[in-house]
C-alpha cells in the first residue's frame, strides 16, 4: 500500500510538472519511464508504475489549463481555451476561468464512472461501425462553422492553410513534439504578440471561493463533455479539441463559461475513458496508454485498481490546480504583462529550438503568421483547428 501511495504522489508531482511547463508532455515522461523500467522494476511493481502514469495524466489534465489561461501557452488539449481564458484574464476573472475547467473535470469524471457500464455495452456492439461516422462528422461541423462566418471565404482559407500546415507537420516531417510549435504558433504567439501592441493591462484578479465547483445547471455541460470524450478514447487522432468541436456541433455553447466547463470535462474524462477502452478492446489511444500496454496485462483487478487511482488523482488535480492557480492569479497583475508576454514568446522560442530543433522554429514561425491572420481578418480562430482536423481526415483516407 505504501508503494501505491508513493506512486500516486510521484505521478501527481510529474503531472504538475508536465501541466505547468510548456513543451514537457506526459508522453515524453512515459517514454522516459519505459526506458527506465529495468531499473525501476527493482523498486516498483508493474502496477505501481501503471498507477504513476495514470496519476500523472489525470493531474496533468487539470494543471495544463493554467499556462493556457494565464500565459497563453497552449498544448493540444487546451488550445481552444486560450481565447476565452484570455478574455476572462483581462476582465480580472482568470481564476474563475480556471475554476470552470476544474468544474468540468470533476463533473464529467463522475458521469464517466456512472456511464462506464453503458460504455462496456456500447463498445462491444458499435465500435466497428462508429469509426465510419467520425470523419463525416468532423467535415460536416467544419463546414457549418465556416458557413456561419460573415467572411466565409477567409474562414475557408484559414481552415485550409492551418490544415495544410497540420498535415505537413504531423504527417510529412519528422520532429519531436510537433504539436508544441504548431499550436503555440497558431494560438499562443498571436495572443502574446497582440498583447505587446495594445494597452491591455492585467487588472487585479478576483480570487473568489464563491464559484461552486459542481452546479446543477452545468449538468448538460458535464454530459456533453463525458459523451464527447468517448470519441477521444475510441478514435485515433481525435483529441479534446476535435471532441469540443463535435460537441458544439450538436449543441451550441451558451457562453464562454459553458465552453470552458465542457473542454475541462473532455480533457479529464477522456483520460479515464482511454483506460477503459484499453481494458475492453486492448487498444492504446494515447502515448501513456501505449506505454502501459507494454508494461502490464490489464486484468479486471488491475483495471479496477487503476480506475480507483484515477478518481484519487482527480482529487489531487483539483487541489493542486486550485492552489497553484491562486498563486498565478494573485501575482499576474503585479507584473508588467507586456514584459511577461515578451518573456513568454522568447521562452516558447527557446523551448521549441531545444525540443524540436530549427525545423520546429520554422513551423512556429509559419504557424504564428497564419494565427495572426485570424484577428486581422476578423475571423474566429476556431477555424485554425483545421491543423488537427485535416490531418485526421488525411490519416483516415490513407
Amino acid at each position: 500500500m505504501s508503494m501505491i501511495i508513493l506512486a500516486l504522489m510521484l505521478g501527481a508531482s510529474f503531472g504538475i510538472l508536465t501541466g505547468l511547463v510548456p513543451g514537457i508532455h506526459v508522453n515524453l515522461i512515459a517514454i522516459l519511464v519505459l526506458s527506465l523500467v529495468p531499473y525501476l522494476s527493482n523498486y516498483f511493481s508493474e502496477i505501481d508504475i501503471g498507477i504513476f502514469l495514470i496519476s500523472m495524466v489525470i493531474v496533468h489534465s487539470f494543471l495544463d489549463f493554467i499556462p493556457s489561461i494565464f500565459l497563453g501557452a497552449p498544448e493540444g488539449e487546451t488550445a481552444l481555451s486560450v481565447l476565452p481564458g484570455h478574455d476572462f484574464l483581462l476582465n480580472g476573472r482568470g481564476y474563475d476561468a480556471l475554476k470552470f475547467t476544474i468544474s468540468g473535470g470533476i463533473g464529467a469524471s463522475i458521469l464517466s464512472i456512472l456511464f462506464m457500464p453503458i460504455l462496456f455495452i456500447f463498445l462491444e456492439n458499435t465500435y466497428n461501425s462508429l469509426s465510419h461516422f467520425i470523419i463525416p462528422l468532423l467535415i460536416i461541423f467544419s463546414i457549418l462553422f465556416i458557413v456561419q462566418e460573415r467572411r466565409k471565404g477567409w474562414a475557408l482559407i484559414l481552415f485550409l492553410l492551418s490544415g495544410t500546415l497540420g498535415v505537413v507537420v504531423l504527417n510529412g516531417i519528422n520532429i519531436k513534439q510537433p504539436l508544441f510549435p504548431l499550436l503555440s504558433g497558431l494560438f499562443g504567439i498571436p495572443v502574446l504578440v497582440i498583447s505587446l501592441f495594445n494597452q491591455d493591462k492585467i487588472i487585479i484578479q478576483r480570487v473568489s471561493n464563491n464559484i461552486k465547483l459542481l452546479k446543477k445547471n452545468r449538468i448538460f455541460s458535464y454530459l456533453k463533455a463525458s459523451l464527447s470524450s468517448v470519441l477521444v478514447s475510441i478514435m485515433p487522432g481525435v483529441g479534446s479539441a476535435q471532441a469540443a468541436i463535435i460537441a458544439s456541433g450538436f449543441s451550441k455553447y451558451k457562453n464562454d463559461e459553458d465552453f470552458l466547463v465542457t473542454l475541462g470535462g473532455i480533457n479529464t474524462s477522456g483520460a479515464i475513458f482511454t483506460l477503459t477502452v484499453f481494458y475492453i478492446l486492448d487498444k492504446a489511444r494515447t502515448g501513456v496508454i501505449s506505454t502501459l500496454q507494454q508494461l502490464l496485462s490489464l486484468n479486471l483487478q488491475n483495471y479496477i485498481l487503476l480506475l480507483v487511482a484515477s478518481l484519487v488523482s482527480v482529487g489531487f488535480g483539483v487541489m493542486f490546480s486550485l492552489k497553484i492557480g491562486k498563486i498565478f492569479a494573485n501575482r499576474i497583475s503585479k507584473i508588467n504583462y507586456r514584459k511577461v508576454s515578451r518573456f513568454i514568446i522568447i521562452l516558447i522560442i527557446i523551448l521549441v529550438v531545444i525540443i524540436t530543433g530549427i525545423l520546429g522554429l520554422v513551423v512556429l514561425s509559419v504557424a504564428s503568421a497564419i494565427g495572426l491572420l485570424a484577428p486581422y481578418l476578423k475571423v474566429k480562430r476556431i477555424h485554425l483547428m483545421g491543423c488537427l482536423i485535416l490531418p485526421v481526415i488525411f490519416y483516415s483516407v490513407l
